[in-house]
C-alpha cells in the first residue's frame, strides 16, 4: 500500500496536528520548520531523502542549510511526527508518521515502498515470543529484495 497525496485541506489538517504537537512538547514553531514539513508531507509516498528536501526547498526558504533540514527532521522523528527510513547505502529517507507499515526497499534502483502491515498483531506476536521481558515502543520492518520493474529489467 502507497501514500495517496494529500489535498490542500488534509495538508493543512497534517501541518495543524505538527503545529499543536510541537506547541504541547515546548518545541519553537518557525516558518522554516511549517515549510520543511510541509514538503514532506506533500512528497511523502516518495520518501524523500534530506538532501531531496533540501533541493525542493532552497530557493524557498533565505539561508536553508542542509544541516538545518536534518535538525528538523530529527526534532520532527523524536515528536513522533517523521519516521526514518533506514537504506543499505547510508542514506535516510523519511515520511510522515501517520499509520504503521513496513517498507520493501529496492536493492538495484533503490525506490522504497510501503508494506501494509498490521503491526499491533506483529506487537502481540513479538511480545509473546519475549515472553514480556520487554516493552516494544517502534518497530521497523524492512524488506529487501529486487522490484517488479528492475526483475524485468535483468
Amino acid at each position: 500500500m502507497n501514500y495517496r497525496e494529500f489535498d490542500e485541506s488534509e495538508i493543512e489538517n497534517i501541518i495543524q496536528k505538527m503545529i499543536e504537537i510541537s506547541k504541547t512538547r515546548g518545541i519553537k514553531i518557525t516558518t522554516p520548520r511549517i515549510l520543511i514539513f510541509k514538503e514532506l508531507v506533500k512528497n511523502t509516498k516518495y520518501h524523500p531523502s534530506a538532501e531531496d528536501l533540501y533541493q525542493n526547498l532552497k530557493g524557498q526558504i533565505y539561508g536553508l542549510s542542509l544541516s538545518t533540514i536534518y535538525r528538523t527532521l530529527n526534532i520532527f522523528e523524536q515528536l513522533g511526527l517523521v519516521r526514518r527510513i533506514p537504506t543499505p547505502d547510508g542514506k535516510a529517507h523519511y515520511e510522515i508518521a501517520n499509520y504503521p507499515h513496513g517498507h520493501f526497499i529496492c536493492k538495484v534502483c533503490g525506490k522504497i515502498f510501503d508494506l501494509d502491515i498490521n503491526q499491533s498483531s506483529f506487537k502481540k506476536e513479538i511480545n509473546e515470543i519475549l515472553q514480556k521481558d520487554f516493552e516494544i515502543e517502534s518497530c521497523n520492518i524492512l524488506c529487501y529484495g529486487t522490484c517488479r520493474n528492475c526483475s524485468k529489467q535483468s
